[in-house]
């Protein structure tokens, strides 16, 4: 989830009468009217069938692409993979499909002999094998002789991490890290700890910040596995409870609020052929130190580990000798007095192994810089001058003179792909359409399979060439809407409330909209980093949800505010320490906006959010009450030292260090401010935001005498997902109707 950061540096006064004063000098209405410049118009089509609340969900509502589509790992053919229905295809840039094999006829290969329910999922395409997956039991198929080479049933696990050049498997149950070897039928027990306080290979150590998506990693050989190693016995538990289960069943997890004790991780690595294991010497304290990144030389004799320490303000990047675990140097280092944020590993130069790609903000922006592993900076891959962010990086040629990735370079709403001679630092845009792309990259540099969407695309799946050439289109699914009511969508620019940004907003007309009514207004509002709602995407970012309501006679309104994503280091870090004023007083120049129009009911205006978008919804109903009427909140971070320790001292520092910024975000302080209607939601398993967080609030308002409303969903975690979000897109429909 996004986390929280405030922006003004004023201080947080908790007396309700002083701070309803400050408040009110900030109103929109006081304020004159903002300067909108409306960047595209959509004219709206006001006939068509309708969407049905309790069918948003539908799957054939939502823009087709192509499933389980993926290059197969060789840089001499250009095979892909894809499913169709239950079978599985195969296919090359030149010549047409033909089957591989389909559910029924895969069921028939000795080594399964029985049925299948399903057509297995594929894991990657390498070494002329395919694995897939099937339940836990990992197939791999042989390309050559097209049959079932081995069939590895293992025990449930959501860690699965294959080694394609060796075919080893590693994978996780419960708090254990396991490794099958390509030949073996047995596992072998990387660790055994009876007490899920020590947990090994787990995905989620430092509770899945710093991008970190997995907990292992295997040499390029595959024939070593490094390997996080978390001590969380001094975290406190926090009990998640699951009433649907009988007996009640109570999972009780390590929950590491903001301020309080974290959890040590260090990092192994375990030897396939010996079965031996070691582990790298600690660079500085483990209780007060994070690993964000964990990255092996080109020929598996050294290990590049990033160490961040836990205030989040010093990076060192440390090379160790993988053999023996010992550090060999300190590569290099990077402070930032706000902080430091990495998000992905360095990437080795292929020919030049002693020379790798870095990617930092140092200047600003995200860019790639070039270093050698003595920690020497060669330059600027990207300028680092420029103001747009590389958003990814894609891979490399084979000669490693050319390096592609995904950026905002042509706009800060689009995400497209662009090439980067090392040498020259030509830079060519490759993906030629306007929009939101998605790349995975050939491993000859050559091809691309580019799946993207826009203002007037709903999903395009195509092969590319390096030079941006469209060699092959896969499938085009321009609208599913089509044939439906649709809106008026205006994008627009407006200033954020220091007058020096331009903020992105949104807004969506009624199909019938006329410019004489009055209509009301729902704000929908997320607001904090690593999240971004206005994009030039399929109806420009968004969700069904939204085009109903405004399909049912609202004005929808969103504004991505300071402190989101893909805008700049500054731009994202107004908010730091003081979660919720930058933010909020961006929010109130879009309410300015909406008020000076004449279509507008400024008397009939609501807001909602989740997450991060939850604690917006509420601060922005606690701090502006008579401004919007109905505000529905769902799981709302409430008090942000209830909230994990990585997210939240990023953007807060700790409640000792920072008790004014603490106190002045915390919602408990403004209760008695709320009128009108309030709608909290909550997932009842919630281990993200969790449930202390509404049932605090609801309690306080009880204490109070105000009145609200709660919802809890049972069986869902920090959202509803899955078929019963039809529920909640109900539930949010009719609270508005009624309400606003």
């Amino acid at each position: 989830m996004p986390i929280i950061l405030s922006m003004t540096g004023f201080a947080w006064v908790c007396a309700f009468g002083i701070a309803q004063a400050q408040d009110s000098q900030q109103r929109p209405e006081n304020q004159q009217k903002p300067e909108a410049r409306i960047l595209e118009v959509k004219a709206a089509v006001k006939e068509g069938k309708s969407l049905e609340i309790g069918h948003l969900m539908d799957r054939e509502l939502y823009p087709e692409g192509v499933a389980q589509l993926q290059w197969y790992e060789n840089a001499k053919s250009t095979t892909y993979f894809y499913a169709q229905g239950d079978s599985l295809m195969q296919a090359s840039l030149k010549g047409d499909a033909s089957l591989l094999f389909s559910k029924d006829q895969l069921a028939q290969d000795p080594a399964i002999g029985e049925s299948l329910h399903y057509l297995p999922y594929i894991l990657k395409a390498e070494n002329n094998r395919l694995f897939m997956l099937y339940g836990s039991d990992i197939l791999v198929y042989n390309l050559a002789d097209k049959k079932i080479e081995s069939r590895n049933s293992l025990p449930e696990s959501g860690n699965w991490d294959i080694a394609g050049k060796s075919g080893n498997i590693a994978y996780t149950v419960a708090n254990n890290l396991y490794v099958r070897a390509a030949e073996a039928t047995e596992s072998m027990a990387v660790s055994n700890y009876p007490d899920t306080g020590v947990v090994v290979g787990a995905n989620d150590v430092h509770r899945n910040e710093f991008g970190i998506y997995k907990g292992t990693f295997w040499s390029n050989q595959g024939d070593k596995l490094a390997y996080y190693w978390m001590d969380e016995s001094m975290v406190q538990f926090y009990p998640i409870l699951n009433y649907l289960q009988d007996p009640t069943q109570v999972n009780n997890i390590r929950y590491p609020e903001a301020g309080r004790a974290m959890h040590e991780v260090k990092v192994g690595v375990f030897d396939v052929a010996t079965g031996k294991k070691l582990y790298l010497e600690a660079f500085a304290d483990p209780s007060h130190t994070y690993i964000p990144s964990v990255t092996w030389s080109p020929d598996g004799s050294e290990i590049y580990a990033v160490i961040l320490d836990r205030n989040q303000k010093d990076l060192s990047m440390v090379c160790y000798d993988a053999a023996t675990g010992e550090i060999k140097r300190t590569v290099f280092e990077e402070h930032n007095d706000i902080y430091v944020e990495p998000e992905a590993n360095p990437v080795f130069r292929p020919g030049h192994p002693d020379q790798f790609l870095w990617f930092s903000e140092r200047k600003g922006y995200n860019h790639i810089y070039l270093y050698n592993t003595d920690g020497e900076c060669l330059k600027a891959v990207t300028p680092d001058n420029e103001p747009w962010m590389v958003t990814s990086f894609v891979g490399f040629s084979p000669d490693g003179n050319t390096a592609y990735y995904m950026s905002t370079q042509e706009s800060p709403l689009q995400n497209n792909l662009y090439s980067v001679n090392l040498n020259s630092g030509k830079i060519l845009r490759l993906t030629k359409a306007d929009g939101s792309h998605s790349i995975q990259m050939h491993p000859s540099g050559k091809y691309f399979i580019d799946v993207y969407g826009s203002s007037e695309m709903g999903r395009k799946t195509q092969i590319i060439d390096n030079k941006g050439k469209v060699v092959k289109v896969l499938k085009e699914d321009k609208n599913p809407l089509d044939g439906y009511i649709t809106p008026e969508f205006r994008l627009l620019s407006l200033k954020s409330a220091d007058g020096k940004t331009d903020l992105y907003g949104r807004m969506i007309l009624p199909p019938d909209f006329d410019s004489t009514r009055k209509y009301p207004v729902l704000v929908y509002v997320y607001g904090g980093p690593h999240a971004q709602l206005i994009t030039e995407s399929y109806n420009y970012g968004c969700g069904h949800f939204l085009r109903f309501m405004a399909q049912q006679g609202y004005i929808v309104w969103t504004l991505d505010n300071r402190g989101s994503a893909n805008r700049g280091f500054a731009f994202e870090t107004a908010t730091h320490l003081h979660l919720g004023d930058a933010e909020t007083a961006d929010q109130m120049q879009g309410i300015a906006y909406l008020k000076s129009l004449p279509y507008v009911d400024a008397k009939r205006i609501g807001v909602d959010g989740w997450s991060f978008g939850g604690f917006m919804t509420l601060t922005l109903k606690t701090r502006y009450p008579d401004v919007f009427k109905v505000a529905t909140a769902g799981g709302p971070v409430i008090n942000w030292a209830w909230y994990e320790i990585m997210y939240g001292e990023r953007y807060m520092g700790t409640p000792q260090d920072n008790p004014e910024g603490y106190e002045k975000a915390n919602l408990l302080n403004r209760v008695d401010s709320i009128r009108g209607k309030v709608m909290l939601l909550q997932g009842g398993l919630d281990p993200v935001v969790t449930p202390k967080n509404s049932t605090t609030f609801v309690q306080s308002c009880i204490q109070k005498n105000i009145p609200i409303d709660f919802f809890v969903y049972p069986n869902h975690e920090h959202n509803v997902i899955g078929p019963q979000r039809d529920h909640l897109f109900q539930k949010w429909y009719e609270y508005y109707q009624q309400n606003l």
